[in-house]
């Protein structure tokens, strides 16, 4: 899971309402959009404000407010002027920072609006134990972008991403979508960045391949968590032979040992937790969400039968003490990342 699961539905649900209101009007009065999902907030402001002012009328129709310090009451004193060339006022405020001041104006704005005016607010956080921000929640309209966090969100996450790839001429094999999610986390103004970078190097090949995991390593910049995932796969499955050779691959390519260490730790933590939960009766589909593994969730499977609890509880010891050595010992880096390695991976003799 990305996120503890929120009240209400998620940014893509909320988004997706909002655009069939649009196509009946939308109602004068206080809105206020929050919440952290950028993407899907940034969309629902974009069609709100489109939907209020038609670009033929934008200079004498709306007022936009956030670049300095604004009191609420000469907010709500723009929204209820009356315009010259236009009859519908509209006021955008676009950082809820700059907002100061008692909220009592704000709060009877959005109790009786007129016919045609309208405050957007956007205030991608909100702290309820301030006045105004507590007006801004639930004096008005408030549209809250919470990222996808439940099991059914996730998966309508991923048909959305595919969408995404879809639009620059990407199309993403089985797992890409998973691949990028867990990489980048709900973050889709990160991952459409990504696919521009996809589609980009694709060029003319962008309508006629498909992208999956193997290629997106390449070229997803994931920081440490990227750095040696192919040993990463190979710690999943306990294979000795494929984590050595994939060790020296990395070290002979200049990669720094202590970076590796980030993608070995994240692994480290998802078969752990998979783990616990497996053993707690957990579903098996709960445990590949539980760990973000929906692009490796056989592999997952598989490495869960080779590991004891108790073998995956010890990692994270293994992989601190290697971090130490790397920090503060003149050893052969390559030599205590091998070893590590072996450590990790071998199976241990069952006791007689």
């Amino acid at each position: 899971m990305f996120a503890p699961r929120g009240e209400g539905p998620w940014a893509g649900a909320v988004l997706a309402t909002l655009t069939a209101e649009l196509s009946r009007g939308w109602p004068p009065g206080l809105t206020v959009l929050t919440g952290a999902d950028a993407f899907h907030l940034d969309r629902a402001q974009r069609a709100i404000l489109a939907h209020l002012v038609p670009d033929q009328e934008a200079a004498y129709a709306v007022s936009m407010f956030g670049s300095d310090p604004i009191a609420a009451a000469s907010l709500v004193g723009a929204a209820r002027s009356s315009g010259m060339f236009s009859e519908r006022r509209v006021v955008f405020l676009r950082d809820v920072a700059a907002l100061e001041g008692e909220p009592d104006a704000l709060a009877a704005f959005a109790a009786d609006p007129p016919r045609a005016s309208f405050i957007l607010v956007r205030a991608p956080k909100l702290d309820r134990k301030r006045k105004l921000h507590k007006v801004l929640a639930e004096a008005g309209r408030c549209l809250a972008f919470r990222p996808a966090s439940s099991d059914a969100e996730v998966r309508e996450l991923v048909r959305v991403l595919a969408g995404l790839a879809r639009e620059r001429g990407v199309t993403l094999e089985p797992g890409g979508a998973e691949f990028l999610l867990a990489v980048c986390g709900p973050d889709l103004n990160r991952i459409v960045g990504e696919l521009d970078k996809v589609a980009a190097w694709l060029g003319d090949e962008a309508t006629t391949r498909k992208v999956g995991a193997a290629q997106l390593r390449e070229l997803v910049a994931g920081s440490g968590l990227m750095s040696g995932w192919e040993l990463a796969d190979a710690l999943t499955a306990r294979d000795p032979a494929s984590a050595l050779a994939a060790a020296r691959r990395l070290l002979d390519g200049g990669e720094e040992p202590i970076r590796i260490l980030g993608g070995l730790a994240s692994r480290a933590r998802a078969l752990l937790k998979a783990k616990a939960m497996s053993e707690a009766g957990a579903s098996a589909k709960s445990v590949v969400d539980a760990a973000r593994a929906w692009y490796f969730r056989d592999a997952l499977q598989r490495g869960l039968e080779r590991y004891t609890l108790d073998e995956l509880l010890a990692m994270p010891r293994h992989l601190h003490e290697a971090d130490r050595t790397f920090k503060s010992r003149a050893i052969d880096k390559g030599a205590v990342l091998e070893t590590l390695m072996i450590t990790l991976t071998t199976q241990k003799p069952e006791a007689r």
